[in-house]
């Protein structure tokens, strides 16, 4: 890291900033967007709940309505308790809340991250966040959180601020803090990714591979991904 000096209107920062360096952004909103965009192009995207009772297995494909294939992958997040068939693996879930702030003082064009991060938007909003709820394990805002965030921002900016939205996630952590990768104990075409935590967008591209490798080149998973150390829960 290089210590930075710069003084940002809006910030109380007395001793500088420590600045992170090969470091990036990504707008995972415009990956998503654009992707979904992609994909329905192609054909290749189908938005509906998904129905587990549909779904039928042999010893070489599973057929899901009018789709066939020889594997299937489950990537869902928290959504994986609602799963019938990998449910049994300990996703616990961490909830966390966020801001979108307008701050028309506060004059950042950099990230800032410390009790909370400071991500610009542009036109004077900033994103906020976020707090770590271990016990609720629901998706929607809260005025505990809210408070804990306020309380929060107000001890970085030394600016006024207006809160224009307020938001909820539970992000997929695991008691072990390593990810769910590998095929179901009993069913081997069905697998999983899952259990990402906090570092999803970090961790999901290295992890896809590992998984494709361990599908299509039979290349083992590294023992601390590999759901196979959680078989005794089943």
């Amino acid at each position: 890291t290089n210590l930075v000096h710069k003084v940002f209107k809006g910030i109380d920062s007395p001793f500088g900033y420590g600045e992170v360096l090969h470091s990036g952004f990504v707008d995972t909103a415009i990956l998503i967007n654009k992707y979904h965009g992609y994909l329905e192009q192609k054909s290749f995207l189908v938005k509906e709940r998904f129905d587990y009772s549909q779904l039928q297995q042999s010893d070489n494909h599973i057929q899901y309505k009018d789709f066939k294939a020889s594997h299937i992958v489950f990537a869902e997040g928290f959504g994986m308790h609602s799963n019938p068939f990998f449910k049994y693996l300990p996703l616990d879930g961490t909830k966390g809340e966020l801001f979108i702030i307008k701050a028309p003082d506060l004059d950042l064009d950099v990230i800032v991250n410390t009790s909370v991060f400071i991500l610009p938007l542009g036109n004077d909003l900033f994103k906020v966040g976020a707090t770590y709820n271990w016990k609720d394990k629901t998706v929607f805002p809260t005025e505990e959180g809210k408070k804990e965030l306020v309380e929060r921002i107000k001890e970085i900016l030394s600016c006024e601020f207006q809160i224009i939205q307020h938001f909820a996630g539970v992000r997929p952590t695991v008691n072990d803090r390593r990810p769910l990768l590998g095929s179901h104990p009993k069913h081997k075409n069905l697998y999983i990714l899952n259990g990402l935590g906090t570092r999803g967008v970090m961790l999901a591209p290295a992890m896809a591979i590992d998984l494709y490798n361990y599908i299509e080149n039979k290349i083992p998973l590294d023992k601390t991904i590999d759901i196979n150390r959680y078989a005794h829960f089943l």
